[in-house]
């Protein structure tokens, strides 16, 4: 390819500024949703690349199997990292623990930071270097912390922070390093850094006794097994006194001879993608066929923009065809004219990508906001470079057929002025395209309708009781047995407007907090129920009725675990202990002398991704608070906020209505289903364009026969069935392909639910008349045309 051929191309697009505009836009639009979502795969893709050796260094990942749900998370036993040390198997080995507390005081601000324990090994495991400071002493010193920029910037602003001192409960920490932050794809998320004798670190005396929880990453000897390791790991932790007596327990009747806890390690180059944890529903972490789909989407849209534009480009190409017969006839080889159409082809493109990536770094912000996820680092050299150079590979593709009709453009006849159009193979090519258009679209739309109807549905499903006008909040942590959450609770009691106050173990829409008991069944077998401790008044707060018995009675002691007043069980719950019906259950004595004393109905804590599940409520104190009043969110925290601080000063009060909580649960789905409809909405303003232009082509090339008609006495609304009909059929072709792909990914997509919206076929058939009536506001105008036109302009040429 010369410089003559993009000159050519560019006079070409400045003399006709209305078609450049289109071609260009319509292709900017298809690069710039293919850069961010391709952007996003490499996000997930180069998932702790930072991390050195990280095919070596290893995650441990449990799954305790005597609670209800058993999932896999990276929370074990502290004391494995011992064990890993002693197998011979392991080079270094590190924890990574979040401390409970999550707030530091700068002078007299106070500001929430994520701060972590690690072990003084862990800047060799991770590959951290201080930017300032000494690293090794704010990991070794028991006074030291290490803090990120973005947590210096929040402590301290544009101050030095280097040096200074702030306060972590009662304990004074002094800033040693700064480091940078820890990349937007890495599975540690930190603000600050302490080591693991750090003395703002309750919990260091308490590795040893495996009582502590937290992330234990382990680095192999070269040649090392990961199965061997996994394999000594699990026979430590089944040998531990503890899991022993569980074994020897009734409580391991419902084990079924599985372990206690299941032990598997994971790279931390494969984390991410680790099927395992990513069923736990954490958004921490992806499914790889996921990712996948939506770098086909990109490619798709990118696909839908570049048939666009061989539809407009090959239009233009028979257009020119008597420039191009004229160059033919002056000795322009078949080389030369390829050259110059790929020339064009290739400038609008790689002009294309570069309006795409200008619209995606603009777009950024808001892509971040939708996945979850932050993707500063996105727009690199080396990704604008492999942008560029894939435009042109586009370019190729896409002016490969125009190129193709420009060749068999014949000299004689187009300068003789008698038509030369396109063929009959290369029409259907295009209408084939076509259909594949209207096919991406109606499929995209049907499945974006299915998902967003299901999770509005599942959003707005009541869990059991009236969720309005009820506020959540988490008591300071490790306080619900010390006398200022008492004294708050009082208090919070007697805020004008406050209605009720209760406490639970976990809020209703959250799973992460699991209790379960060992009990007795009606004939004898031994089950595990999961259990939820509540104030004495919860069930009046959340305005929940007893179907049969009654609930606690007002004057119960939450720090007395008695159970001097019996247990409330669920509708499940009391089938599952053997009663054939609710009813029966009350009154009724279990084991340990636990007497039943109501039936309340079936709460989704989980929401409507699992059936409701057996539970079983009790009087205890907890941390979760749900707060019913009829202020608004705002309103409430400025009355709360100062009790709240009176007895909880080092601790940031979270405020939460209880709607966005189980609305919380759905954001994936929600996430998805915006993805979704941008995606649907481009494609059908897509293949709406390609049909338009379809049509326009499709009047230029069927004009004399329009005329024909006419002089036979077609009537205007003959010839706009005869479009019609055109038309018509290749939407009804893309409505074959495309309805029964959408069919199969909504069920695909609700088998994720025990319990789905009202589908049925509705979002199909309005896929279908979505394409319908955007194919009518498409080919209106050249229908009307059509319509109109006088015989005399078709006949005289």
């Amino acid at each position: 390819m010369m410089l003559r051929d993009f000159r050519i191309g560019w006079r070409l697009l400045v003399q006709q500024p209305a078609y450049s505009l289109v071609v260009i836009g319509g292709l900017a639009v298809g690069f710039a949703a293919c850069f961010l979502l391709f952007g996003y795969v490499a996000f997930c893709l180069n998932y702790n690349s930072h991390i050195p050796d990280n095919d070596r260094l290893v995650m441990i990942k449990a799954r305790i199997n005597l609670i209800p749900r058993p999932t896999w998370n990276l929370d074990v036993a502290l004391n494995l990292r011992d064990a890993a040390l002693k197998s011979g198997l392991a080079s270094d080995a590190s924890i990574a623990e979040y401390t409970n507390r999550h707030t530091m005081r700068a002078g007299t601000e106070l500001h929430a930071v994520t701060l972590m324990a690690v072990d003084p090994v862990a800047p060799k495991l991770f590959a951290l270097a201080a930017q300032e400071g000494d690293l090794q002493s704010a990991l070794t010193q028991p006074d030291g912390v290490a803090l990120t920029r973005s947590g210096a910037a929040k402590l301290f602003g544009s101050r030095p922070a280097l040096g200074q001192q702030v306060s972590y409960g009662n304990t004074t920490l002094q800033v040693r390093a700064l480091l940078p932050d820890p990349p937007a794809n890495s599975n540690e998320r930190y603000e600050a850094l302490v080591g693991s004798a750090s003395s703002a670190w309750d919990e260091r005396n308490e590795i040893a006794s495996g009582n502590e929880m937290g992330h234990v990453y382990v680095k192999l000897k070269p040649g090392a097994s990961i199965a061997a390791l996994a394999m000594l790991l699990q026979a430590d932790v089944e040998n531990t006194p503890f899991v022993h007596d569980l074994k020897n327990s009734s409580m391991a009747s419902g084990l079924n001879g599985r372990n206690v806890t299941d032990i598997r390690l994971v790279t931390v180059r494969d984390l991410y993608f680790d099927d395992d944890l990513a069923s736990s529903g954490s958004d921490d972490y992806g499914h790889r066929s996921s990712v996948i789909g939506l770098a086909a989407g990109g490619l798709l849209i990118l696909a839908l923009a570049t048939i666009n534009y061989i539809n407009l480009a090959t239009v233009r190409t028979l257009r020119r065809q008597r420039e191009i017969g004229l160059r033919k006839l002056l000795g322009a080889s078949a080389a030369q004219l390829a050259r110059q159409f790929l020339g064009e082809a290739i400038l609008v493109t790689m002009l294309a990508a570069l309006a795409g990536m200008l619209l995606a770094w603009l777009l950024l912000p808001t892509f971040s906001d939708l996945l979850n996820r932050d993707f500063t680092s996105m727009f690199t050299p080396s990704h604008v470079m492999a942008a560029l150079a894939f435009s042109c590979v586009i370019g190729l593709a896409a002016g490969a057929y125009p190129a193709w009709v420009a060749q068999h453009a014949l000299p004689a006849v187009v300068l003789a002025g008698r038509d030369n159009s396109e063929t009959a193979a290369g029409l259907w090519a295009r209408r084939v395209l076509t259909v594949l258009q209207f096919a991406s679209a109606m499929a995209l739309c049907a499945a974006t309708l299915a998902v967003s109807w299901q999770t509005w549905y599942a959003s707005h499903a009541s869990p059991g009781f009236d969720t309005r006008h009820l506020l959540v909040s988490h008591l300071a942590w490790g306080a619900e047995n010390q006398p200022a959450s008492d004294a708050f609770l009082e208090q919070l009691r007697r805020v004008p407007g406050i209605e009720g106050v209760a406490t639970i173990t976990e809020a209703v829409g959250r799973d992460g907090n699991k209790r379960v008991d060992m009990l007795t069944t009606k004939g004898g077998n031994q089950i595990t129920i999961e259990s939820k401790g509540v104030s004495p008044n919860w069930f009046d707060v959340i305005g929940v009725q007893p179907l049969f018995g009654r609930f606690f009675h007002a004057n119960l002691n939450p720090h007395d675990e008695k159970d001097s007043d019996g247990v409330v069980l669920n509708s499940s719950g009391a089938l599952a202990f053997g009663f054939k019906t609710p009813q029966e259950a009350v009154g009724q004595t279990l084991s340990d002398g636990i007497q039943v004393i109501g039936i309340a109905p079936d709460i989704r804590f989980q929401g409507l991704y699992a059936a409701p599940v057996p539970l079983m409520f009790r009087v205890r104190a907890n941390v979760i608070v749900m707060i019913r009043t009829s202020a608004t969110l705002e309103a409430a925290y400025r009355s709360i906020e100062p009790v709240w601080r009176r007895n909880f000063p080092n601790a940031i009060l979270d405020l939460k209505t209880q709607q966005a909580i189980i609305a919380d649960r759905y954001a994936d789905d929600a996430r998805l289903m915006r993805i979704l409809a941008i995606s649907s909405a481009i494609a059908i303003t897509l293949a709406a364009f390609g049909i338009y232009v379809l049509s326009a082509y499709s009047v230029q090339r069927s004009r004399r026969e329009i005329v024909i008609r006419k002089l036979h006495g077609a009537g205007p609304r003959d010839i706009a069935l005869m479009m019609m009909r055109e038309f018509g059929l290749l939407v009804g072709a893309g409505a074959v392909i495309g309805l029964p792909l959408a069919a199969i990914a909504t069920q695909r997509y609700l088998a994720n639910y025990a319990e789905h919206a009202p589908i049925g076929g509705w979002t199909l058939l309005a896929a279908l008349l979505l394409a319908i009536l955007v194919t009518l506001l498409a080919t209106t105008r050249n229908t009307w045309s059509a319509m109109r036109m006088p015989p005399v302009l078709a006949l005289k040429d």
